[in-house]
């Protein structure tokens, strides 16, 4: 957890939320370390890179069909442990089905779950438009995290059936795939951080903020006061806060993620030092960035950055 940048210590506090470029960081440690896109769920590993080599067959396909068809061959090829198929009835629905070999070695459903919404995102993302679902399956029983499952699956939600799948109007097969292979290597390069934000029917307010700081920001990070801010977003300050406060945020939480984010970028790609760093992400002296960086990675950037090369 350290070296994804979460302090371990938040483990401990319930309903405590980390922020979606964390977490893909540390999906990525975990896949990596395994070398196992599966995350060790399946009794064989899913090599780590498969999923980049299937992106870039990927470029021969011409529509999401296309996509869907190629990935469900290239999967069952050469996957034993997840069987993927693609039907589609006589109502013109689509079902993206997946069967578990051994569902007993994810006993809380994480893969199950995770290959769901790995393919609804990545076909969503693929043709620049939000995939619809007319319902998802789950082979499990209702969890405990239903209200998170609303969010990952709009629409009806179906427990302890016959399969794990989501399914679609058939029209979405036809559709082009519009990325650009430029677009296909940014995603790969960040993967599996497109999967955690995307589809969505509306930009986030904390996404909205994150890049106004960005875009103002060259050299050095400029966080305007909250009235400014509010100003830009053609918003008052009070429905800021509550908009914020509704998202489950705030404007210093935003602030702290976009300076750990921007402080881990500039200390392991950028190899700038720690005083370098503190003075780019605005702290005015590096002890107190210290301070800050460690509670929010539970490592001081020096102890950080010794740890990444340990990898």
């Amino acid at each position: 957890m350290a070296r994804a940048g979460i302090n371990p210590t938040l483990i401990e506090q319930t309903g405590c939320r980390i922020h979606t470029d964390q977490v893909a960081r540390l999906f990525r440690l975990v896949q990596t370390q395994l070398n196992d896109e599966f995350m060790g769920f399946t009794a064989q590993p899913c090599k780590y890179g498969i999923f980049q080599m299937f992106c870039e067959l990927s470029d021969q396909c011409k529509t999401l069909g296309d996509l869907l068809e190629k990935m469900v061959l290239f999967y069952n090829l050469i996957i034993d442990s997840v069987k993927i198929q693609l039907h589609t009835n006589d109502n013109n629905i689509t079902e993206l089905q997946f069967h578990l070999m051994q569902p007993e070695l994810d006993p809380e459903h994480f893969l199950a779950e995770w290959l769901l919404v790995t393919w609804h995102r990545f076909s969503s993302w693929y043709i620049a438009e939000t995939i619809r679902l007319k319902g998802t399956c789950f082979s499990h029983e209702m969890p405990a995290h239903i209200k998170e499952l609303r969010v990952m699956f709009p629409g009806n939600l179906s427990f302890k059936q016959a399969r794990t799948s989501i399914s679609f109007s058939h029209k979405y097969l036809t559709k082009s795939l519009v990325r650009t292979t430029r677009e296909l290597n940014i995603f790969l390069a960040n993967h599996p951080a497109e999967i955690m934000t995307i589809p969505g029917d509306k930009v986030s307010l904390e996404s909205q903020i994150e890049r106004e700081i960005m875009q103002s920001s060259s050299q050095k990070l400029i966080f305007p006061k909250i009235e400014n801010l509010a100003r830009l977003l053609n918003l008052k300050p009070l429905t800021l806060y509550r908009r914020l406060k509704d998202e489950g945020t705030s404007y210093q939480k935003i602030k702290d993620n976009i300076r750990r984010e921007t402080a881990i970028d500039k200390l392991v790609k950028g190899k700038l030092s720690v005083e370098e760093v503190s003075e780019i992400v605005g702290f005015i002296e590096p002890r107190s960035f210290t301070r800050a960086f460690k509670n929010w990675t539970g490592l001081t950037p020096r102890n950080y950055c010794k740890y990444q090369l340990l990898k």
